[in-house]
Formats: C-alpha cells, sequence, structure tokens
C-alpha cells in the first residue's frame, strides 16, 4: 500500500471544556511534526530562508515553527492539521542530494500536541511544570524540553499578538492524561 496515509486519530476524547479568554485549551494531535538531526544548517536555511540561531529558540517557517533543540537537532511542526510542510522523505532525499549525514523522522502520529493560550497560560503551565513560563523569563520563540505533569514534554511558545500561546507536544499515549491534567490546573480561571 505505498503512497496510503494511515488515518489519523487524536489521543484525545476532549472532556467538555469552557474556554474564555484567560485560559483556552485546544487539542491540534496530527498536526505534522518532524524531527531533524545532523549538522543541516546551510541546508535549511536555504530551504526555509532563517532558521534559530542556537538552543531553545524557535521561528517561523511558512505554516509551522521551526525549533533548534541542540547544535544539531532541529523539530519542524505545523501550527495546524492543515500546515504545508516538507515532508520526512522530502528532507531525507534533500540530504542525501546533499551528501549530509543527517537524519529526519516524522513524529505525526506519535505525538499529542495541545495549544495553550490565554492570559493566565503561563500560570497554568507553572503549576504542573517547575518552570517559569512568564515572558520575562520565557519569552515569544522560545522553546524547552522539559518534564510536566511528569511526562516528557516539549513546551514552545508562539504568542498570539499579545496573547501567550503554548504548544505543548507530548507521547501519544499519555496525550488524555495531560490534557485533563492541564483541565484541572486551569479550573480557577474557567
Amino acid at each position: 500500500m505505498s503512497g496510503s496515509t494511515p488515518l489519523f486519530r487524536s489521543p484525545i476524547s476532549s472532556t467538555l471544556f469552557k474556554a474564555n479568554p484567560r485560559f483556552n485549551l485546544s487539542d491540534l494531535s496530527g498536526v505534522p511534526i518532524i524531527l531533524i538531526q545532523g549538522a543541516v544548517d546551510e541546508l535549511l536555511q536555504k530551504n526555509f530562508g532563517n532558521i534559530p540561531g542556537r538552543a531553545n529558540q524557535m521561528v517561523r517557517v511558512g505554516d509551522g515553527l521551526l525549533a533548534r533543540l541542540t547544535a544539531t537537532q532541529f523539530y519542524l511542526f505545523g501550527t495546524s492539521s492543515m500546515a504545508n510542510l516538507p515532508s520526512a522523505t522530502m528532507l531525507e532525499n534533500n540530504f542525501r542530494e546533499a551528501n549530509l549525514f543527517a537524519h529526519a523522522t516524522d513524529y505525526t502520529y506519535g505525538t499529542a500536541v495541545l495549544r495553550l493560550q490565554g492570559s493566565a497560560a503561563p500560570e497554568v503551565l507553572s503549576k504542573i511544570c517547575g518552570l517559569d513560563f512568564y515572558s520575562g523569563v520565557f519569552p515569544n520563540l522560545q522553546v524547552a524540553q522539559t518534564s510536566a505533569a511528569k511526562i516528557k514534554t516539549l513546551v514552545a511558545r508562539y504568542d498570539e499578538g499579545q496573547t501567550p500561546a503554548y504548544y505543548l507536544h507530548v507521547d501519544a499515549p499519555s496525550g488524555q492524561y495531560f490534557w485533563e491534567t492541564l483541565v484541572d490546573a486551569g479550573q480557577e480561571f474557567s
């Protein structure tokens, strides 16, 4: 069955959640996600026009965000399920053509992605994670690999205007638990 795309099902059954301007939670599971490993700065610069200069920074690229996790590790993800980003196969072919020892892995189907936004978002996140998510410490376009609610989590901040917004990436089997933990942590703001 080459060329077929597996059917995606979110790992999250959204419980009834009442969004408000201070605290809004969305399930974005299914957005394209690719982990890129290798010394590929020049090639990514050529493909996207811009790359993060150092670890824990992020830049906007087309319909997505490109985060630098380490000197030789990047994390590319869409901001919506309709994001038009290069596939892992496409990137692999580019690496091969450029004679680079690098690898691109599609993480889309193994990752739950939640977007937490609103003025209370930094406070909600700080309840379940030991990091300080306020603007002075964790500014827009910042990314961190951490533990939140005792789960390995990638936190990427990408504000919408003046409103703090965080993309939270966890392994798919933990998605429902993570959703419920965030809803519980944000109850006082609902």
